[in-house]
């Protein structure tokens, strides 16, 4: 599997010191079959839902009968997460994941985060949007905890991801997307 160099837009806040409420990481990874490509990002924001950071990268994964679906997305995921987190300039208080990324056992033996992880319900026209906890949950005192419930008071418990996939189409304009 070939990975890229990461690359990194830093986006600064003049008026607050960037993060002083705790950084949020939004992760998205798509899959797309006709290029055996996964195209990732990695938004970092505050707890005003404002962009601090977008880092994205591309991984090309190998083709052919030794290289079933299945071990490419098993191998390849982490693989291009931990490019797009090397690529970070900042550390996260808490990890906010599609659904997408993989079943929450994928996601916890394959990313096995340090810090807060959950994966993104999109809100329905019954529910808001919901965080499903990966691993333990953040609790008081840490910055997490405020930072958790600040975003998701704010409505910002999913939005980022949409930012992201955007972002996505945005920098890989190659991409064969398909319908947004």
């Amino acid at each position: 599997m070939t990975a890229n160099w990461p690359r990194t837009v830093s986006l600064p806040i003049p008026h607050r010191k960037p993060g002083e409420d705790g950084i949020a990481a939004f992760l998205e990874v798509v899959w797309l079959e006709p290029a055996r490509t996964f195209y990732g990002a990695i938004l970092l924001v505050d707890s005003q839902g404002g962009p601090l950071e977008f880092v994205y990268n591309s991984l090309a994964a190998p083709a052919g009968f030794l290289w079933p679906e299945a071990q490419v997305r098993r191998q390849g995921v982490p693989a291009l997460v931990r490019t797009l987190f090397s690529g970070c300039r900042r550390d996260p208080d808490l990890l906010i994941a599609s659904p997408d990324l993989g079943d929450p056992e994928f996601c916890r033996r394959e990313m096995s985060p340090t810090i807060p992880f959950a994966l993104a319900e999109p809100a329905t026209d019954q529910a808001p949007a919901q965080w499903t906890w990966l691993n333990a949950p953040p609790t008081p005192p840490m910055r997490a905890y405020s930072l958790a419930h600040t975003l998701q008071r704010r409505g910002l418990a999913s939005e980022p991801l949409e930012r992201v996939r955007a972002g996505l189409r945005e920098v890989f304009p190659y991409a064969a997307w398909g319908e947004p």
